[in-house]
């Protein structure tokens, strides 16, 4: 009886072992996250894909339709006269070369085998790349071209493509484009434009009517980290604050009463909220379209975040004690 119990306890140990070695360990790497369940609070519809699937995540999950397109894009980018660098081995062994610091991107670990996964970094990748070119007239577009030809389209791959849980690594997009950067079409098609640059002319209507710049030296994590980066301006390199006690800030209804008066500030500085003299400047934002979608997945990856200072967030709260009805 005694052996047997001690077989068993042997059994459950190994057991428990196995689940260990699957777990992915707790990393400062990890900045690719599931959406926390305290966070979505009967808004799942904003944090999930409703069309494309980029990463490991929602892959395979009712979004099989786009992964031809994906394929379609892929092999246009390789018809055009590719370099010795942009042929498909070359991509395969660029991506293969970073495929562990990839997988550490991800808070989960990703139950793939390495040519899966490689793989799908690649396709995935060279969409991205390929989508945005196309869209700023980098390279010819097909007349029966699936997606820039439809315009609801845009709006519905903006919203997928700034998800926290459908994210890649900046560094797969990051080294594609760059092994593709002269894969020309012929002197009308110059690839001239960064990838920054291309980034944000395709998301330019989804930036909160804010008018984001490149911020060339601070390093992106994936796309939805770009965007907040480009919005942030100056704060994104900022990482100190000085602290105080807090406590909540009258409605902007009784701040009126109050004597105070609202104008609007600088349009390129959103964080930029200053009370002066009883005046209180904030610069304007529209949150319209794929305006909400964004703004909650910045702050998931900020809650989510191992490191870092949650200035999204910080920002909301303030706009929500400031706003408590219509008439606020």
């Amino acid at each position: 009886m005694a052996a047997n119990n001690a077989t068993n306890d042997e059994l459950l140990a190994s057991s428990i072992h196995g689940k260990l070695h699957r777990q992915s360990p707790l990393c400062a790497h990890h900045s690719i996250f599931r959406i926390p369940n305290v966070l979505l609070n009967g808004n799942e519809k904003i944090y999930v894909p409703n069309l494309l699937s980029i990463g490991p995540f929602h892959r395979g999950l009712g979004l099989e339709t786009m992964e031809g397109v994906k394929l379609r894009y892929l092999h246009c980018l390789l018809e055009r006269n590719p370099t010795p660098n942009s042929g498909l081995v070359y991509f395969v062994k660029a991506i293969r070369g970073m495929e562990q610091d990839c997988r550490n991107c991800y808070e989960e670990h990703i139950d793939m085998l390495s040519d899966e996964f490689v793989e799908m970094l690649v396709v995935d990748g060279c969409f991205i790349i390929e989508l945005f070119r196309k869209f700023s007239a980098q390279v010819p577009i097909e007349v029966d071209d699936p997606v820039i030809h439809k315009s609801w389209m845009r709006t519905t791959l903006i919203h997928d493509l700034l998800l926290l849980e459908n994210q890649l690594p900046w560094r797969v997009v990051e080294c594609l484009f760059n092994l593709t950067q002269a894969t020309t079409a012929g002197n009308n098609y110059p690839l001239s434009l960064s990838l920054p640059v291309l980034t944000l002319r395709y998301f330019k209507e989804s930036t909160l009517g804010m008018d984001p710049k490149v911020n060339g030296t601070f390093v992106n994590k994936h796309l939805l980290h770009f965007i907040k980066n480009s919005l942030l301006g100056s704060y994104a390199e900022k990482t100190e604050f000085e602290h105080s006690d807090w406590s909540p800030i009258p409605s902007a209804t009784n701040l009126k009463k109050a004597g105070v008066i609202f104008r609007c500030g600088k349009k390129d500085d959103m964080l930029n909220i200053i009370y002066e003299n009883n005046v209180m400047k904030i610069p304007p934002i529209r949150i319209h379209g794929n305006g909400e979608s964004l703004f909650r997945n910045i702050i998931a990856y900020e809650q989510c975040e191992p490191i870092g200072i949650s200035k999204f967030t910080s920002y909301a709260v303030v706009l929500e004690n400031l706003i408590k009805c219509e008439d606020d």
